[in-house]
């Protein structure tokens, strides 16, 4: 009983892995990509061969003070910055766009709902408690 819970448990955990990975897989390809090409920029060889030792010195030799080091870091880098950055603005704009309409199709009518329901209730405890006081002998009016 208990091993074939944990069969299908492990069975979940690897087709979550799975997804996960399918899901990775385009977006590391994509960042892989992105990097040789900052890399080939910054005046390395990005041959499937190249060591990390290799690429370093490569740059390094393309790149003999800090100065032109960074600068051309940033020239290497521009275009992605911007891109990361247009995305991260429409991904904002998007969320912003999602909680909004959530808001006003969810929230926003359970909470006039509960107002509303809250307000007629408090509403007759007040008629009932000036009744009650109004009833009760030996109140001054």
């Amino acid at each position: 009983m208990m091993q074939n819970s944990f069969k299908n448990s492990l069975g979940d955990v690897n087709s979550a892995r799975e997804q996960l990975i399918q899901k990775l897989r385009p977006q590391l390809k994509k960042a892989s990509a992105e990097l040789k090409k900052v890399l080939q920029e910054m005046g390395a060889d990005v041959s499937e061969s190249s060591s990390t030792a290799t690429i370093l010195k490569d740059i390094h030799s393309r790149n003999p003070t800090f100065r032109s080091l960074v600068t051309r870091f940033d020239v290497a880098t521009y275009d992605l910055r911007k891109q990361l950055w247009w995305k991260a603005n429409m991904m904002t704009a998007y969320v912003t766009d999602k909680a909004e309409q959530t808001y006003t199709v969810d929230v926003k009518p359970k909470m006039e709902h509960a107002r509303t329901r809250t307000e007629a209730k408090a509403r007759s405890l007040m008629i009932r408690v000036r009744e009650l006081t109004a009833r009760t002998p030996g109140t001054r009016n």
